[in-house]
Order: structure tokens, then sequence, then C-alpha cells
């Protein structure tokens, strides 16, 4: 049985990643050494009316994508840039603040999205479900947080939910994802992408179920009402069936189209950030940016020509195949 890191091992593990918190001024010095206002990571938080705009737009034509085909709703325009603009209202700057919550996001990209920590010695760093990591996450930024203790400045999992899903196009965060990396090569760590999949969970009814039961199963016995379940559970059990084949021909069919697509934004990201050595500058090329170099999914750990400067000491590899695409794998070099 695969060996899981309990709850409190996961949380000391954060901890020694981030000793004195994600409010550490430390932090903020190491990626906007020049002022976190107008920093290249300061637009994730504080976005122009235009980005916005943008934004509402493609949420608002990827949920009409959503619904069913021949479905009869009352169509609905998007916002108006004017309206847009009348709703915009200007936040203030929290550099502190925003740069533990940028931290936060990223730590979920890394330590949950179905992908996969391990430390040195092979033990899975599990943070739970989508869910359950980001609530884990908002519990650990409230730690060593000067906004700790003010109840203007709370944090939940919603806060966290999907990383930076929604937010990370707004800016680069190769030296965010950067910054994570190296703090977990020198603790010996390994992380490993996997590409999503959809599941479904079964659990039986109550009637369903004997041991749940404290009457024997004969006693009140009706050969009518237990034909009838039987028939009913023959129908779900065909249902549970259809949507099994359903999801895993949608799996298929993401993998086929990820085969043409360059690399996910998390990996080519880890793969940048890699790439760059703080002192020897770039050892690799972006991925897309050589002509010659292909970006089908299969061929992904070609990530390449993806390979740290020696002081950094980090590489990406194939790590296995999982339905024809290549997971990665971050370690150590030997």
């Amino acid at each position: 049985m695969e060996q899981r890191l309990t709850e409190e091992q996961s949380w000391n593990l954060l901890t020694q990643l981030f000793l004195n918190g994600l409010e550490d001024s430390a932090l903020i010095q190491k990626l906007a050494p020049e002022g976190w206002e107008g920093s290249p990571l300061w637009p994730v938080f504080h976005s122009t009316v235009e980005q916005v705009y943008a934004e509402t737009v493609r949420i608002h034509t990827n949920i009409r994508k959503l619904l069913p085909a021949g479905a009869r709703i009352q169509e609905t325009a998007p916002p108006s840039f004017g309206e847009i603009c009348r709703q915009q209202r200007e936040e203030p700057v929290r550099p502190r603040e925003e740069c533990a919550d940028l931290l936060g996001l990223c730590l979920w990209d890394i330590f949950s999205d179905n992908h996969e920590v391990f430390t040195a010695e092979g033990a899975l760093v599990d943070l739970g479900s989508f869910r359950g990591a980001a609530g884990f996450i908002a519990d650990f930024r409230k730690m060593g947080g000067e906004s700790g203790d003010d109840p203007r400045w709370t944090w939940d999992y919603t806060d966290f939910y999907m990383g930076t899903a929604l937010a990370g196009h707004r800016a680069d965060l190769t030296p965010v994802y950067e910054l994570i990396f190296g703090r977990m090569k020198r603790l010996g760590l390994k992380w490993r992408y996997v590409h999503p999949r959809l599941g479904i969970v079964e659990l039986d009814s109550p009637e369903d179920c004997q041991e749940c039961s404290e009457k024997p199963d004969w006693l009140g016995y009706d050969p009518s009402k237990a034909f009838a379940r039987e028939q009913e559970r023959t129908q779900r059990r065909q249902e549970v069936a259809e949507l099994h084949e359903l999801l895993d021909r949608a799996y298929r069919e993401s993998v086929e189209e990820a085969r043409k697509n360059p690399p996910p934004r998390t990996v080519r990201r880890i793969a940048i950030s890699m790439a760059i050595g703080r002192k020897g500058g770039h050892r690799g090329r972006h991925p897309g940016s050589n002509p010659g170099c292909s970006s089908t999914a299969h061929e992904w750990p070609a990530l390449a020509g993806f390979v740290a400067s020696p002081a950094e000491g980090l590489r990406l590899r194939p790590f296995g195949l999982c339905s024809g695409l290549a997971r990665v794998s971050l370690e150590q070099r030997a």
C-alpha cells in the first residue's frame, strides 16, 4: 500500500517550506525586489477594465457551450464594456497579503489539481480532495500573518480552490513556481504531473446495504418489492456503466486533444523555471519557441532541453505513461 503523510506531517512539511508562513517579508523581497506595486506579478490582483471585460465575455461564452444542444433558455448577452467600467472598483494594494495569497494559489496548482508530490522517502504528500487541499492551504495561509487575527482577513477553501485557473493568465507566474520548487528541491521532494481525469463515486443506498440494517434480511420480506428493488438496481448499474463509458470516452478524447497542443500551463512554467539559472541564465528554450521542437504531449519529457543549471541541480524527465500521456517528474539530479 502506498505510504502517505498524515495531516500533521503534511502541515509540518509546508512549515518546512515556509518557516515564517506565507506572509514572510523575505518572500515579497524575493519575488518583487523593486516593490510589489507595478511589479510583473501585481496585475494578478489588479486587473485592468479591459482584462475584466475579456474574462467576463469568455466565462459567459464558456457557460453557453456547456449547455446541452437544443436546450431552451433565454438568450442573454454578456455585460457590455460600459457596464464593466461602471462596476469596476480600484482595490487598495496590499503587498504582503497579495504575495501570500498568490503563493497559496500556486501551492494548490502543485500539491493538488490531480498532481502528486512525494517525499525523498517515497511517501505521498496528500492534502486531500480539490476542496480539502484548498482548505488545508487556507489554514496554512493564516499562519504567521500580521493580518491573521484580523476579522477582516479570513481565508477558507474558496480562496484557493482551483488555484490560479481564473487569474493565472494575468501575469507570468514562473518566478513563483521557481521559488516553490527551489524550496521543494532542498527538501528532496518530487513532483509528478498527472493528466486530469473525471471519475464517479458510487454510494449504496441504505436499502442496498445489508450491513446498514439491524433487521435480518428475511424479516418483512416481500417478493414483489424485492423484485422491484432488483430491477431498480439493475437499471442503476446500467446507468452507472454508461456514465463510466462516457467519462472514459471523454478522457480518451482529451488525451488525443492534448497531444495536438503544447504542454499545460503549469508544466510549461515549471519547465521554464527549471531552465532559468539565477546565475547562469537560460539553459533551454521556451516550449514552442524552437520550430524544430515538437509540442505533442507524448514528447513533453523532452521538455527536452529544459535542464537546470548545475547550481540548481534539477531536471524534468519522463516518469512513465498514463494512457498515452507522459507524466513528468521533477527530481534531484543523480
